[in-house]
């Protein structure tokens, strides 16, 4: 079924909590760099829901690219939180090790002739690179960040279960591997003469399962996280947590008007 549930209460609280970790950042403490990294980690998530939500992507593929970025958001929030104390400037390092990546691509930029239309901003990333000190004292390290993975990070923080239900499944989507390609890219041909092969659905007739309900699941365990934190108002926190949808009617797909 098409997801076609209102969800506009849940975006606007959900505004409501960011707005409000916003100012408290900006009023108490802007220099604090844990609490930069954590808000930065956790907007860029509420981003990318918020990109899904307003151009109705639930039931595409790019939704599920959505979940997994929610989820190993939140794990990294919980990794990083759990080893400040065994890791001296972590906040800072996670944040060189991200600009070390941007710097790695923007000297092979450096060294070929890119068309200006390119979607990478190379005078932008230049002075993102360079914003904490001067790019030739930054490493470019291509481990991932603390020599683990994103299943280890799970692991760590007791989220086993959500790295391997969730995270691997819309992994396949993200890396177009064949999982994915056959479930949301081909049809089965309704010829009984051909074999039942499989056709491209280059007009779009697959629809995929909504994603909405983890979308939503993983949002909250994110500003929970940040509640643990930053004791978010009661009234701000409710309105996201305590928020339901309507259960889903299942359409019958070969009548899904009911006519």
């Amino acid at each position: 079924p098409e997801e076609a549930r209102g969800i506009t209460a849940y975006m606007e609280n959900l505004h409501g909590v960011f707005s409000y970790l916003s100012e408290l950042f900006s009023a108490t403490n802007p220099l604090d760099e844990k609490m930069n990294v954590l808000l930065g980690i956790a907007t860029y998530s509420y981003k990318r829901l918020k990109e899904i939500y307003e151009h109705q992507l639930f039931n595409s593929i790019s939704g599920r690219s959505c979940v997994r970025v929610l989820i190993e958001d939140y794990i990294m929030m919980k990794y990083l939180v759990k080893n400040e104390s065994f890791h001296d400037n972590i906040w800072r390092d996670y944040q060189l090790y991200g600009m070390g990546l941007y710097k790695l691509v923007l000297a092979r930029h450096r060294e070929r002739s890119i068309s200006e239309e390119s979607h990478f901003d190379a005078k932008y990333i230049e002075a993102l690179v360079n914003e904490f000190e001067d790019e030739e004292f930054i490493d470019m390290d291509t481990r991932y960040f603390d020599n683990q993975n994103i299943r280890l990070k799970a692991e760590s923080v007791d989220e086993k279960d959500l790295f391997g239900l969730y995270y691997d499944y819309d992994s396949s989507f993200e890396h177009g591997l064949w999982g994915a390609v056959r479930e949301s890219s081909l049809l089965k041909c309704n010829n009984p003469a051909h074999k039942y092969h499989c056709v491209p659905d280059i007009e779009d007739a697959t629809r995929l399962k909504t994603v909405l309900p983890d979308c939503i699941m993983v949002m909250n365990k994110t500003v929970s996280f940040l509640n643990e934190l930053y004791a978010i108002p009661e009234q701000l926190l409710n309105g996201v947590i305590n928020f339901e949808i309507k259960p889903l009617a299942e359409q019958n797909p070969f009548n899904p008007n009911g006519i």
